[in-house]
């Protein structure tokens, strides 16, 4: 006969409500959940060489494109003109200097707080319009225009999911597969902004 001393029962309710308090807490104050950036496989190209990611997001059932190079670009030549004090000083002072700066294209806005971490976290921007289901297989579509824009040789593709957008996600991939591309692909949480930093530019390719 097993027989559980009053100390372990306490000991295990206790522990029980701590973590019960905690998941209540949490959903109350909505404390935010980090997810890390992209992480990377290495996709080979024909001569060897790494292939470059490029990025794609799929939400609302529509197609975007994230030009994460020209953001980048962006990004470093809004910071090129604070001052050296001002990067590696009181980081209020850091926000507020930057905060006035719209960086971002049509699609995205680059939110300034989490520059302070050295990551690139971009905004949807709800006026945004991609291409939808009907627009994707017309030749003439932004998606098609990119794809043969970039160049599967030293390109591999990485669709960034929203879970409303699954329809439109399978049927960019297999477009951007039969263009003859590697494919990669990443889940993202609805109100998820899309992070970039250190080695975390990439995501496996399928």
């Amino acid at each position: 006969m097993l027989i559980v001393s009053f100390c372990d029962i306490v000991t295990i309710t206790t522990a029980a409500m701590f973590f019960a308090m905690l998941i209540t807490v949490q959903r109350a104050v909505k404390i935010p959940i980090y997810a890390p950036p992209p992480m990377a496989h290495i996709v080979k190209a024909p001569d060897g060489s790494e292939k470059q990611p490029m990025f794609f997001e799929c939400r609302s059932n529509q197609v975007f494109y994230v030009d994460k190079v020209a953001l980048d670009e962006r990004v470093a030549q809004m910071l090129s003109t604070l001052a050296p004090g001002m990067k590696s000083g009181d980081p209020t002072g850091f926000v507020k200097a930057i905060s006035g700066n719209d960086i971002g294209n049509e699609f995205y806005r680059v939110s300034p707080s989490y520059l302070l971490a050295m990551i690139m976290a971009l905004e949807p921007k709800p006026e945004a319009h991609g291409d939808d289901q009907n627009a994707l297989t017309d030749p003439s579509s932004n998606f098609q225009k990119w794809l043969r824009k970039l160049n599967f040789n030293n390109n591999y593709i990485v669709f960034l999911v929203r879970d409303d957008s699954y329809a439109i996600f399978r049927l960019a991939r297999d477009i951007a597969d039969k263009t003859g591309y590697d494919v990669g692909w990443e889940m993202l949480d609805h109100f998820e902004p899309i992070k970039f930093g250190t080695g975390g530019q990439m995501v496996p390719a399928n």
